[in-house]
């Protein structure tokens, strides 16, 4: 029963500081042979549900039902919490920090995730502090922020790992840690650590006699600096007052020499084939060291891909033996020797791009490698280089053979074929020169095609000018007939309007104004359109003298009802005088009937 046989004292504080709601949780167990201690931090936004208190309170359920240190164990139930957070979830993802301590009261574990803190304290000093596992933690690691700023930078809520992750990854459990008399540890939330350092704690363990009084002393001083933007703030302290001793410690140690003594035995067994192997090792380092020579001596002969080979055997025996610096260099001397060779392989396989592109990674490793065949790889970028103008020049000289610019084709393809004789690129050069005799053979069949086509031109340059010439009297004769008929036209008009018959001459006149139109006789349209706006104009005059006859009639005939004959006379008279001078016939007559019967 290692719990009566000790006494651990525990007290804790838990506000909400400025807040409307504590998103912050603690609980913990004491149990005969094992306590956890659990405390948690709600970073989502959920208003019903408290991650906090799911997560604290599925943890000290899978360790009340199986207490242990095991380290395996304490992660299985870390992620029974996240799993419990995440199907909890409805409205929002729940999420928390969380930190966990497991004693049997005498050495305890601890595990953080998130930014939630554990401190070991040490006759009064901090003698351990978990790590918080956000950016903030990162950059103080890597010296880029002093320690002292971590409680107030701007990323120490970024977390990198938090419960309530699809799937968090191995929680970080320490190894386990020794508990003496007078030992104290805490579990504290960002609400504390943001607020109040590690030293002002320390502070207020002096003089201690309980952990209320340590925790009320770091409440008044969190509040006595009167933050408005004030975490929710939770501090859970423990004293050691007396660590559990086990009372079979002699017998152990007594059985832990026994069991020492077979294995010392077997050490020195051990101790005498390492000295064997360790003889092979040096045999095998100085092989390691003829390969690379060997290697270095292939270079320089430009045989490359025995040198690459010499490169793998000192490589493979660096790392069978581990020598980090050896097998790094030769890694390097080998990837190097690798590289030229599968750039060889392309300059081979005409793929130049390739080739070029991986001399050139092999010269900037070459300063690396104590630039060892720098010039092998200088002269087969001048041969690569070459071949990509040949290529170039034989791609250019294509491209104006389809474009019809046979002469630049042909310079092209005779610089192509140059380059090709001075690298002796045989394919590159029968390729030329079977580009150059195209060229020419088509350059024959241009010259025959061109006096072709000169004799088709100069015999449809002939027949086009017959046929233009023709057309030409064609269209001379239709416009003489135009003309006529208009001339025609246009006297027609002049007879109508001579006569009186506005509405024929105005036809007559629109008729000519458009055959004139069509010959482009355009002072004569003019002529005709002054011609057809008097007809317009007459055409209304005499609408309108009409019209006065008609009323003069009309008053004679009620006149000539009435027995007034002579007024009906008078009217008559006036009504025929218009109609005679409208050419209006049938009317006169009908006028002249009407006087005869008042005579």
């Amino acid at each position: 029963m290692k719990k009566l046989n000790s006494r651990f004292n525990t007290n804790f504080v838990s506000e909400e500081g400025a807040f409307l709601q504590n998103k912050d949780y603690f609980a913990f167990i004491e149990l005969d042979n094992y306590a956890c201690y659990v405390i948690a931090d709600g970073i989502d936004e959920d208003k019903e549900l408290k991650s906090q208190k799911i997560a604290v309170t599925q943890f000290i359920k899978d360790f009340t039902e199986k207490p242990t240190m095991n380290k395996f164990i304490i992660r299985k139930y870390l992620k029974n919490a996240n799993n419990a957070l995440i199907a909890s979830s409805r409205n929002v993802r729940l999420k928390a920090s969380i930190t966990v301590v497991v004693t049997n009261y005498s050495k305890l574990v601890y595990s953080t995730i998130g930014n939630t803190r554990f401190y070991l304290f040490k006759d009064g000093y901090l003698k351990l502090k978990s790590k918080d596992e956000s950016l903030t933690q990162e950059l103080a690691d890597k010296e880029m922020i002093p320690l002292d700023k971590i409680a107030k930078h701007t990323e120490r809520n970024n977390l990198s790992s938090y419960l309530g992750e699809n799937n968090i990854s191995k929680p970080y459990v320490s190894k386990r840690i020794k508990l003496a008399d007078g030992d104290a540890f805490a579990l504290l939330t960002k609400g504390i650590w943001e607020n109040c350092d590690a030293k002002e704690i320390e502070d207020a363990l002096e003089g201690a006699k309980s952990p209320k009084d340590v925790v009320d002393s770091v409440e008044d001083m969190i509040l006595s600096k009167q933050s408005k933007d004030l975490e929710n703030y939770t501090l859970a302290l423990t004293f050691v007052e007396k660590a559990y001793i086990n009372p079979k410690r002699k017998k152990i140690i007594k059985k832990v020499i026994l069991t020492a003594i077979p294995i010392l035995l077997i050490i020195a067994i051990l101790v005498t084939i390492l000295i064997i192997k360790n003889n092979r090792k040096k045999d095998n380092i100085l092989t390691m060291g003829e390969y690379k020579q060997n290697a270095e001596q292939y270079i320089k002969n430009e045989n490359i891909e025995k040198s690459s080979e010499e490169y793998k055997k000192a490589l493979d025996i660096a790392k069978k033996y581990k020598l980090e610096n050896d097998a790094e260099l030769l890694d390097e001397d080998y990837k190097y020797t690798e590289i030229i060779a599968e750039a060889d392989k392309d300059l081979e396989s005409k793929k130049y791009e390739d080739a070029l592109d991986k001399y050139m990674i092999a010269l900037e490793k070459a300063g690396n490698v104590e630039n060892i065949g720098r010039e092998y790889i200088l002269k087969k970028i001048d041969i690569v280089k070459n071949c990509i103008n040949v290529s170039d020049l034989l791609i250019l000289g294509d491209k104006q053979v389809e474009g019809g610019l046979l002469n630049e084709a042909e310079a092209n393809y005779l610089e192509a074929k140059e380059l090709s004789l001075n690298y002796y690129l045989k394919d590159e050069k029968k390729e030329a020169m079977g580009k150059l005799q195209e060229i020419y053979d088509k350059k024959a069949e241009d010259m025959k095609q061109k006096k072709a086509d000169k004799d088709k031109t100069a015999e449809d340059k002939k027949k086009t000018d017959e046929d233009a010439k023709k057309k030409a009297d064609e269209d001379k004769k239709a416009i003489e007939e135009l003309q006529s008929k208009a001339i025609d036209l246009r006297k027609n008009g002049d007879l109508e309007y001579v006569a009186g018959d506005y509405v024929s001459a105005k036809m007559y006149y629109a008729l000519a104004k458009e055959a004139f139109k069509a010959i482009r006789a355009n002072s004569s349209v003019y002529e005709l359109e002054e011609k057809i706006a008097l007809m317009d104009k007459k055409i209304i005059e005499v609408a309108d003298k009409k019209g006065e006859a008609d009323r003069y009639v009309a008053e004679g005939n009620k006149r000539y009802a009435s027995g007034d004959t002579n007024s009906a006379k008078v009217l008559y008279i006036l009504a025929k005088d218009i109609y005679s001078n409208l050419g209006y016939i049938d009317d006169i007559a009908k006028v002249d009937s009407k006087l005869a019967a008042i005579k």
